[in-house]
């Protein structure tokens, strides 16, 4: 087995344009007997050393294969691994391409400095035989513990301020005299009592044992005499003079301050609905810049709408769906953000209204038989994105067909397409029937070109790179007639000379 390493290659912009766009790697297998087995894996070095590129394919004797692959990034590292062949039939070299597809002259290495980089191991020699395996020896014995360390003391608590002084009470005012007693009033004199009541009756006499003696009737209550005359209320005196006030004392003065306590620690971020944060491979975190989601699912479901969901640099692998139906809501990519596809399943589904898609990078480990972007409802933009599949050998009829995005029938209205870059896709973009919207100042290289079945799409100020594409504007039957797509040399003429397709 060889292994060859371009080591890191540093592709930073210059003049806002990175060197290298793409990478083509050669591979000449020289024996004429054996077949080799190669694994290319591609390593992205922006802030970790991530996997984007990972293919293995047969090279038969006397073969030569080019294969290309995405470098629009920063800084990158190729791997090529060969299994199979003897290790000197083999030679490779990487050339980096710009975005014309021309050779660039910093990012070329050939067999010899690749060679020079890692040596190939030579020819394996016979493999001696096994010796005898030894006694296990005596396992030693487990070392006692450790003493418990010693807890340390607790730190001295802070003085407390001393309190002020307490200011001094002031002099109480001097008690008024008191008032003289006015005398007792004469006390009036007693009534005459009254006659008493009348005799009482005779006692009857003592009769024999027998019957008792009947009882006399009570004689009549003598009158009341009357009530004597009530004397005179004696006058009373009058209220002495109240005292004077005595004067407040002095304030006393004011303690010093005590010194001011430590400050407490500062409290968490709360999150913002609004603004949601992801980071790939991020663990426990609450959507916070500082503590961010660790998948773009997660942010989704997070962010309120019309939020942003900010998805930082990092490469994302996809195995499932994940569907946007929040209005007004931003996915918004950072510089080195890519969007790996890992398995045949739609990565976004976008329906409700004016969701926008910005600044993402979104290709596929394998060529796959879906869109990476599919969309319905009304008022969406798509910008600022690269959007690419993987190589596929043969001509463009024959390729798997992967898209950059399609369109439900009947059903998207109002979509803005603008300022992407899309290439090695079967078709950039499908337009479903009833889709209207503008496709404004993309860049289209190595596709089968836009196809418009029965959609009503403004096209303006688009461009088409290298490799050709095999068109550039499709109008399927059913398309109607005269603007926006007719006269076709205007079309032509407003989309930097486009090849189209008549088939209406």
């Amino acid at each position: 087995m060889a292994i060859l390493l371009t080591g890191p290659i540093d592709n930073s912009p210059v003049n806002g344009v990175r060197p290298t766009q793409t990478v083509s790697i050669k591979i000449e297998n020289q024996s004429a007997v054996n077949a080799a087995t190669i694994l290319i894996q591609g390593y992205s070095l922006i802030t970790t050393r991530a996997l984007y590129v990972s293919e293995q394919f047969t090279i038969l004797p006397g073969a030569v294969a080019t294969h290309s692959y995405f470098a629009d990034i920063n800084s990158f590292e190729f791997v090529i691994t060969d299994t199979g062949a003897t290790p000197e039939d083999i030679l490779v070299s990487v050339w980096g391409k710009n975005s014309a597809g021309s050779l660039v002259a910093a990012h070329r290495l050939v067999y010899s400095e690749l060679f020079g980089s890692e040596n190939f191991n030579g020819a394996t020699g016979a493999t001696g035989g096994t010796g005898t395996t030894g006694a296990t020896g005596t396992t030693g014995l487990t070392g006692a513990t450790g003493p418990t360390g010693n807890t340390g003391a607790t730190g001295a608590t802070g003085l407390t301020g001393a309190i002020g002084t307490t200011g001094a009470t002031g002099a109480s005012g001097s008690t008024g005299a008191t008032g003289d007693t006015g005398p007792t009033g004469v006390t009036g004199a007693t009534g005459d009592t009254g006659p008493s009541g009348g005799p009482e009756g005779p006692t009857g006499a003592t009769g024999n044992t027998g019957a008792t003696g009947a009882i006399g009737a009570t004689g009549a209550t003598g009158a009341t005499g009357a009530t004597g005359a009530t004397g005179a209320t004696g006058v009373t005196g009058a209220t002495g003079v109240t005292g004077a006030t005595g004067a407040t004392g002095a304030t006393g003065a004011t303690g010093a301050t005590g010194a001011t306590g430590a400050t407490g620690a500062t409290g968490t971020v709360l999150p913002d609905p609004f603004n949601v944060y992801v980071l790939q491979g991020a663990v426990g975190g609450n959507g916070t810049q500082a503590s961010p989601f660790g998948t773009i699912q997660q942010g989704v479901t997070a962010v309120s709408p019309t939020g942003t969901v900010h998805i930082l640099g990092g490469t994302y692998p996809i195995t499932a769906n994940i569907t946007i139906n929040k209005a007004g809501v931003t996915l918004m990519g950072y510089p080195s953000t890519i969007v790996l596809l890992q398995a045949a399943v739609i990565p976004f589904t976008i329906i409700g209204s004016g969701v926008t898609v910005d600044g993402l990078t979104i290709t596929s480990d394998n060529p796959y038989a879906v869109e990476f972007i599919q969309l319905g409802g009304t008022n969406h933009t798509v910008k600022n994105n690269t959007i690419f599949g993987p190589p596929q050998a043969g001509p463009s009829s024959g390729w798997v067909v992967n898209r950059g995005l399609v369109t439900q029938i009947g059903n998207m209205t109002g979509l803005i397409v603008r300022n992407n870059i899309f290439y090695s896709l079967r078709q950039p973009a499908y337009f479903n029937p009833n889709t209207t919207g503008e496709i404004i100042s993309n860049v289209v290289y190595n596709t089968r070109g836009f196809v418009n079945d029965q959609a009503v799409m403004v096209f303006s100020g688009n461009s088409w790179g290298s490799p050709v594409n095999a068109v550039d504007i499709a109008l399927l039957a059913g398309t109607i007639t005269g603007p926006p797509f007719d006269p076709l040399t205007d079309l032509s003429a407003n989309n930097s000379s486009a090849t189209i397709q008549d088939s209406r």
